[in-house]
């Protein structure tokens, strides 16, 4: 019932699709259909505009034109259709029924930004993404702002057929944002952009100012940079400096010269123009760069529109009153103070920079920043993608020789997996392969500062969407996932399903192997299962007790995962017998234990004890202090905050053990977990509450865990428990309950395995007070080696 609930639910707020499954594997493609998209259906401008002129002439007339045009757009962008006499056959809402059905359809599909999250190119469609501007501020990877919601843009650029780089510092700055060196394989085509072919028409620009009645004028552009973040416009400050800045410009132009002023929409309408006259807005109906060509002067900032500009042989200031707030803010890629424009940081300068005598932009600018422009990007380009005609500069990235490897990272909490993953990252050569992190955005949005654990060699492959359903697809895997029942039909429903989910994301990348690390999520365990190249699991803890005591694993899933990928890695050899059971497979199964960065460790104990902005925590970190520098023994525990981490009763062990030895306290941290509040008001129950603390969110508890006497791990199962080689690093004693996981490990090494049970804990405790302290003898370096040697082999296919 709660299933039908959901997708009635979500059909009802459209954020699903169903039919799209349907109209992508059923609706034959067109050859002579094309789909276009400017700014996600916002507007029809730049690339899409000229694009659609060229298509507009005679030797395409056999096409027809689909334009998508979002909802409240229709309007405008019909009159600037009618403005500029051009055609489109059709204009279908972006998102509607109809796009999706368009978007399945069309045999080309052509774009200057990005199809939505669901969309997936159909084999034998043909994409062109022309993209909307060389860029200034830093995109991609380069903006860790970006990176967790890069993932759209990133498989909208390697899905496509061909890209279009105007110029070799475009081709440089978006090939390393989105890796597309590495990744892509389709083609790049080096033309300039379509935009921009109208500077090479100067005589049209005159037309153009004649027919506004300019003729007389001395026109200047003013195009700042949008200010905001996605859909938002940073209103504070912005607005008001944007009408001082026409206040003084009104004053200060002269009587022959005239500021048209171009602004994101929300800042247009803020501002009364007719109060001016030497100050309009830029006319709406004018395409962009048509308006520039009519202008003898353009006033930006960071905005790309400058390296357009330049074609045009007329003068460009920049005029960057914030630049190093926004520089700081946004990223800039280079110091617009070093080109060969004139600078200005107030509205006088500017003033003062128009009427003073400018020189030509050098030559090594122009090879740089337009290197391929020559005012015949349009008639190629159309030429080579919509008639096959080889007229076009044309480059393949071949790469550097090193094969591509995908490893899902999960959610990168803090906690022992990610721990490990990142371990194991720092420690491979990576050298030999192109290794890529890949996980969901919408588990990092809130949590960007994750990544800054991955080592920069490490490429980032987030999924930017979660799966295309359709009802029949739920059905199936509510079937099988819920009773393990499945037929023919149920498993080709499910297969396809995933099949195209795999195309979705990655669509014609290459990968040596793919490795799911985490070893959860159901969506993702199933979608790398349709990787066309070896696939890895790795298994983290013991999941049939996961099934029975959190039961957030499903048996019927893991069943299936277990006997389809290539390779099964356990962390420890305790829980291979769970993985037997549950596969029912031995032959793919291995162990490759986790390795640990002992001397990162012992460097981050030596920091001082500190809370996190956000860290929760029953004790002021002053109290803390107190404690962990007083003589009183202090008993130590890290996990998170979940019912196998055993904190309840490692709670009431303690109590017993406090009513002997008051001077006693007990330390848990916790990175993240849905118990915190519940164990807070357990610990709260019992006599010893003023000694016990409860921390969540501390990013660095090894100062903590270095300043205790005993680490003591309660949990009912772990896969390992690699906190315990964090403590014997920093030689802090350890105690385990006898349970699988830590097992093997605490008998090969050393350590305290005690009763899994509250008198386990508490037998612990006191063989502590009477100096029992077992400490184990690991050497880590050896065993990192041998963990390392095993990975290298699993990535070379070698065996292990």
């Amino acid at each position: 019932m709660q299933v039908i609930t959901k997708i009635k639910n979500k059909l009802g707020h459209g954020t699903w699709y169903p039919f799209y499954n349907s109209f992508y594997e059923k609706v034959p493609l067109s050859s002579r259909m094309i789909l276009l998209e400017s700014r996600s259906g916002t507007s029809l401008e730049s690339n899409i505009l000229a694009v659609i002129k060229e298509l507009s002439t005679e030797p395409y007339r056999s096409f027809r034109l689909i334009l998508s045009v979002r909802r409240g757009m229709t309007e405008r962008i019909k009159k600037k259709l009618q403005y500029h006499g051009l055609r489109a056959d059709k204009i279908v809402q972006t998102g509607s029924v109809a796009y999706y059905y368009y978007l399945s359809r069309a045999g080309y599909l052509v774009n200057d930004t990005t199809f939505p999250g669901r969309f997936i190119k159909k084999d034998g469609q043909i994409y062109l993404n022309t993209w909307h501007g060389t860029p200034l501020k830093k995109m991609g990877r380069d903006n860790k702002a970006e990176i967790v919601v890069m993932g759209n843009v990133m498989r909208n650029l390697l899905c496509a057929d061909y890209l279009v780089f105007p110029n070799q510092y475009m081709e440089e700055k978006m090939s390393d944002a989105y890796m597309l060196r590495e990744l892509f394989r389709g083609t790049v085509i080096h033309e300039g952009y379509p935009r921009n072919d109208v500077f090479r028409n100067p005589e049209k620009g005159r037309s153009l100012k004649t027919a506004q009645g300019f003729a007389e004028k001395r026109v200047i552009a003013y195009l700042p940079t949008f200010r905001g973040k996605y859909d938002q416009v940073e209103e504070t400050g912005f607005i008001r400096s944007v009408k001082e800045c026409l206040r003084i410009w009104e004053k200060g132009l002269d009587e022959q010269e005239l500021l048209l002023v171009k602004l994101h929409p929300f800042v247009c309408a803020q501002i009364d123009f007719g109060c001016y006259s030497r100050v309009r807005a830029f006319p709406e109906e004018w395409d962009t760069n048509e308006g520039l060509n009519a202008c003898d002067a353009l006033i930006t900032d960071y905005s790309s529109v400058m390296y357009d500009y330049v074609n045009s042989g007329r003068q460009v200031i920049v005029y960057a009153y914030d630049l190093e707030k926004y520089s700081a803010g946004r990223g800039l890629y280079e110091d617009v103070t070093e080109y060969p424009f004139r600078f200005a940081r107030t509205p006088k300068q500017v003033l003062d920079a128009l009427h003073q005598p400018w020189k030509e932009v050098p030559g090594e600018f122009l090879e740089k920043y337009a290197t391929w422009e020559d005012g015949k990007a349009a008639s190629r380009i159309c030429r080579q993608v919509f008639l096959g005609k080889a007229c076009c500069r044309l480059e393949h990235f071949t790469g550097d020789g090193r094969e591509n490897i995908l490893i899902y990272g999960g959610n990168l909490a803090q906690n022992g997996i990610t721990t490990a993953l990142c371990a194991m990252l720092r420690e491979l050569d990576l050298t030999k392969y192109h290794y890529f992190l890949s996980f969901r955005s919408d588990y990092l949005r809130e949590f960007p500062e994750r990544l800054e654990c991955i080592p920069d060699q490490v490429g980032v492959f987030p999924l930017a969407s979660e799966l295309n359903a359709d009802i029949l697809t739920v059905a199936a895997c509510f079937v099988w996932l819920k009773f393990g029942k499945e037929n023919r039909w149920i498993r080709n429903r499910i297969e396809k399903a995933y099949r195209r989910e795999w195309k979705k994301h990655f669509g014609n990348c290459r990968f040596r192997s793919v490795i799911h690390y985490n070893g959860y999520e159901t969506y993702v365990t199933s979608l790398l299962k349709e990787a066309d190249c070896p696939r890895t699991i790795w298994v983290h803890n013991d999941m049939e007790q996961e099934i029975r005591t959190k039961q957030n694993q499903n048996p019927y899933l893991l069943r299936e995962a277990y006997r389809s990928y290539d390779h099964v890695v356990a962390v420890s050899e305790d829980i291979l017998d769970s993985i037997y059971e549950i596969s029912g497979r031995k032959d793919n199964v291995q162990v490759i234990s986790n390795l640990l960065e002992y001397q990162k460790i012992l460097m981050r104990a030596e920091q001082k004890v500190a809370f996190d902005s956000d860290t929760v925590s029953n004790v002021t970190l002053k109290e803390l202090d107190r404690i962990l520098g007083s003589s009183g023994e202090k008993f130590i525990n890290i996990g998170r905050f979940s019912p196998e981490k055993g904190h309840r009763r490692l709670i009431t062990a303690f109590d017993r053990y406090w009513k002997k030895h008051k001077d006693s306290y007990l330390i848990i941290i916790g990175g993240y977990g849905p118990l915190y509040k519940d164990i807070v008001k357990y610990a709260k129950s019992k006599n010893a509450c003023s000694h016990i603390f409860l921390l969540m969110r501390v990013s660095n508890p090894m100062p903590i865990l270095k300043k205790c006497d005993l680490f003591l791990l309660s949990s009912y199962y772990e896969g390992l428990g690699l906190v315990l080689l964090e403590a014997d690093t920093l030689g802090i004693p350890v105690a385990a309950c006898d349970v699988p996981g830590p097992r093997s490990f605490l008998k090969k090494h050393g350590g305290m395995l005690v009763e899994n049970s509250v008198e386990g804990l508490v037998q612990a405790m006191e063989q502590y007070h009477c100096g029992n302290r077992k400490v184990m003898h690991a050497d880590y370096e050896a065993l990192n080696r041998e963990s390392l040697k095993k990975c290298e082999m699993l990535l070379d296919g070698t065996g292990v």
